[in-house]
């Protein structure tokens, strides 16, 4: 299975996760894409880094002066590469108003919402906001706590469910 992973967060630190650092990957931006008739196209192809070969591969970049048209032009190059691929995985920035934005439109045209949270209260409260902004783009939405185990035992509750 091949798989994209698109950090689409304005504080774009996905590539951390995957032991690279975002501030050595390439920056994308809206100059990688052109306009089309009623739409967008790219202009030039994304900088997609293998971290994986051949299962997985990020679509990141480093934060610069327009951090939240960056997440945007990245989560658009996501979704026009994204025939290339079995699955695509959109990592938004926290919180309910990028996804009331994001999910189900153009920029994430998803089948499933994975809320994450470390499970403290205001974690939680965040979880309940994000699902409620998905329940109107009709998005359904699973929500997975790690509590204090942290990303090590999140990623295993999600590798056995």
């Amino acid at each position: 299975m091949r798989t994209l992973a698109v950090d689409c967060d304005p504080n774009p630190n996905l590539a951390e996760t995957f032991g690279l650092h975002s501030g050595a990957l390439k920056r994308w931006t809206f100059d990688g894409l052109r306009r089309a008739p009623g739409t967008l196209e790219l202009a030039a192809e994304p900088p997609l880094v293998e971290v994986e070969p051949p299962r997985l591969w990020l679509l990141g970049g480093p934060p610069g002066p327009s951090p939240l048209n960056d997440a945007v032009a990245r989560g658009i190059a996501g979704v026009l590469v994204a025939s290339r691929f079995d699955w695509v995985v959109t990592d938004l920035g926290a919180g309910p108003e990028f996804t009331r934005m994001a999910v189900g439109g153009a920029l994430n045209p998803a089948e499933l919402c994975l809320v994450m949270s470390d499970g403290r209260r205001a974690a939680e409260l965040a979880a309940e906001r994000i699902e409620a902004a998905c329940r109107t783009r009709e998005v359904p939405t699973r929500r997975v706590s790690s509590g204090d185990a942290g990303a090590a035992a999140l990623a295993d509750a999600l590798l056995h469910s």
